[in-house]
């Protein structure tokens, strides 16, 4: 039997029409290659005013009609496979697809966007990739269609979709883009840019907000945002234990101890199996602010004692010690004999007078951490908490005898110490007598940015050295 044309191995012959038409004129005259009659989907409707007229008041208006079309195509080829119709022949499938494409696409970038996302949870595996996820999709605009200009908007899109998702790194090309900077990392790969193992990493991840300690992903899809924890990642190497924390500052493991019980001094993580937690720079500012506080004093003099010997000798806590002499209601002295934070004395009159006759009780003595942030204008859950556990403020905890959970307190003299040093709008507005707005522009203009020592967020709060610098 003799093939048709259209069946020829050699394309000159397979395209020879006026063979092909006197080959198949019989099956036409019989009615043999007619098709079954279907209803026009709105693809087919388009499809067909736009050949006709030119005319398309959709998205696609811009695009030209074969990436279009092959666009539709291949993304209503992917959507199937969220909801398979394993019932239907090979040509309905098509049909399917294309209306299914043309629905998405035709309503232009945020529709598009919105079913990449979903087709991206079709590829949950630790080892899956992108072409899992947008399977021919993919391989189309990777291969078939990547040097192809047309095409560019619906390889831009697939590429925002994938580096919203997965960890592409600066510099590795998606779809023909070279990536400028990398948006995510996952657990694995800031693991191998911190030199930490990813089990110490999700740690610190997790202690920092960056992932949920109820993430159960694998660790290579388990990601977090690149530039919003760069710090985390720079800092997490430098970190010490705390033998070398005492080094670095002068002091015994007791004084660190106390130091870090009263929030004098907090870990960058507060997790027993973490070796290394501290970081060293805390410890380097806190002595140096002491230092510029302190008088020199000789070692003969009998009248001084340290720091933790006053504690031992009064009951009072590290952190009302500290408190006061920053405020400037204890004198501090410097052994001159010593070095760091162990040269540091106060005198022992001055914490004899402080010494408390009685024991407060501490709902008279000490206001809740919310309460004060509500009377100098802040009202951020936790953001004193934070404040105090970095160090940069003393504060009072005291445990719960009911949950057994620590709180956080304000003594008088944790207020004194707060308003000494910090400035809020609130306060501000109400110590220079103008509108805060008025007040933080001319902050702004002056170049005085909120207090965000290594990114740490504390809403609408200044240095009040800072900001007397310019206001006053």
């Amino acid at each position: 039997m003799t093939s048709h044309p259209w069946e020829q191995p050699r394309l000159d012959d397979r395209y020879d029409l006026s063979s092909r038409f006197a080959d198949i004129l019989t099956d036409v005259l019989e009615g043999k290659l007619e098709r079954p009659h279907v209803t026009p989907s709105p693809y087919d409707y388009w499809l067909d005013t736009r050949l006709k007229t030119g005319a398309d008041d959709t998205w696609l208006a811009d695009q030209s009609l074969h990436a279009a079309t092959s666009f539709c195509t291949l993304l209503g080829t992917e959507l199937l496979r969220l909801n398979p119709r394993s019932e239907l022949d090979e040509e309905a499938q098509l049909r399917l697809a294309q209306a299914l494409g043309f629905g998405v696409a035709h309503r232009g970038e945020a529709a598009i966007g919105d079913a990449l996302n979903t087709l991206a949870t079709l590829a949950n595996g630790k080892n899956d990739e992108p072409n899992k996820a947008f399977g021919q999709l993919y391989i189309g605009l990777s291969q078939t269609h990547q040097n192809k200009d047309d095409f560019s908007s619906f390889r831009r899109m697939l590429r925002d979709c994938i580096v919203s998702i997965w960890p592409v790194a600066g510099g590795e090309s998606i779809l023909g883009f070279i990536q400028p900077e990398r948006q995510l990392h996952s657990v694995l790969t800031a693991a191998r840019e911190a030199n930490i193992g990813p089990f110490l990493l999700e740690q610190y991840l997790i202690n920092a907000g960056a992932i949920a300690a109820d993430d159960d992903r694998p660790n290579s899809r388990k990601t977090f945002s690149a530039l919003k924890y760069s710090y985390l990642l720079a800092e997490i190497p430098t970190l010490i234990g705390p033998a070398q924390m005492q080094r670095e500052m002068g002091a015994t493991k007791r004084q660190l101890a106390s130091l870090a019980e009263d929030g004098m001094l907090a870990p960058r993580i507060s997790i027993p199996t973490i070796k290394s937690p501290w970081r060293a720079s805390d410890g380097i500012a806190f002595v140096r602010e002491l230092q510029k506080m302190a008088v020199p004093i000789e070692p003969t003099d009998k009248l001084w004692e340290g720091i933790q010997q006053a504690k031992s000798r009064s009951s009072l806590r590290v952190g009302a010690i500290i408190s006061a002499v920053r405020d400037g209601t204890l004198q501090l002295g410097r052994r001159t004999h010593l070095e760091g934070y162990n040269a540091f004395c106060v005198l022992k009159a001055e914490i004899d007078e402080m010494r408390p006759q009685s024991p407060a009780k501490p709902d008279q003595a000490l206001i809740t951490a919310a309460a004060f942030g509500r009377s100098v204008g802040i009202r951020t859950q936790g953001w004193f908490e934070g404040l105090a556990a970095t160090s940069h403020m003393s504060a009072t905890r005291i445990t719960d005898p009911k949950s057994g959970k620590e709180r956080v307190y304000l003594s008088t003299g944790d207020i004194v110490s707060f308003h000494k040093r910090f400035l809020t709008s609130t306060t501000m507005e109400t110590e220079f007598g103008q509108h805060r707005w008025t007040l933080l522009a001319k902050l702004k203009a002056a170049k005085v940015n909120a207090f965000a020592p290594n990114g740490e967020n504390y809403g609408p709060l200044y240095l009040r050295e800072e900001v007397e610098a310019v206001l006053r």
